[in-house]
């Protein structure tokens, strides 16, 4: 039995959904890699660890998510009290990775600097529609608003967007 082999299977198998489920629990896409990150790195520990065969491993996957969130918010609370000037602390984010070739003129960290100035929902669209592969009745769904409501807002910040770095 390989187990660096049947880790990367099971990586690859579980990734998109893992991080999905993370995502749309936390505000900021940086919080999500980084938590996606941990849950694989305990997850590959166990294994290298331990002899035992885990029966469900995307369901074994989501409860050390769901631990690791649990953690996030615990801390994210504590960390609240703590201010600069009024402001909290603001935490530096990697620049986002746009699949489509729409706004060719500008850099990434530009597009990424606008997206993340859109109001949340806004950045959940844009972040869950290029990043995380999510079509707009998935994004509906999570979301809990209209499809149709999703597809108009990604059409207007791809348009604002476009008329922003012409």
């Amino acid at each position: 039995m390989n187990k660096h082999r049947d880790f990367e299977t099971i990586y690859r198998a579980t990734f998109n959904t893992l991080s999905k489920h993370v995502y749309f629990k936390v505000a900021k896409l940086s919080d999500a890699e980084d938590i996606v990150q941990e849950v694989y790195l305990d997850y590959y520990r166990y294994i290298q660890a331990q002899d035992k065969v885990i029966e469900n491993v995307q369901a074994y996957l989501i409860q050390i998510a769901n631990n690791k969130l649990s953690h996030y918010y615990k801390d994210k609370a504590s960390f609240a009290s703590i201010e600069d000037d009024g402001q909290i602390v603001d935490q530096t984010e990697d620049p986002l990775q746009l699949e489509h070739n729409v706004l060719d003129k500008a850099t990434l960290d530009q597009i990424y600097a606008e997206i993340m100035n859109l109001d949340e929902v806004d950045q959940h669209i844009m972040l869950g529609y290029y990043r995380f592969g999510l079509n707009y009745r998935e994004l509906s769904e999570k979301l809990e608003m209209p499809e149709s409501t999703i597809k108009s807002r990604a059409s207007k910040i791809i348009e604002q967007l476009r008329e922003k770095f012409k």
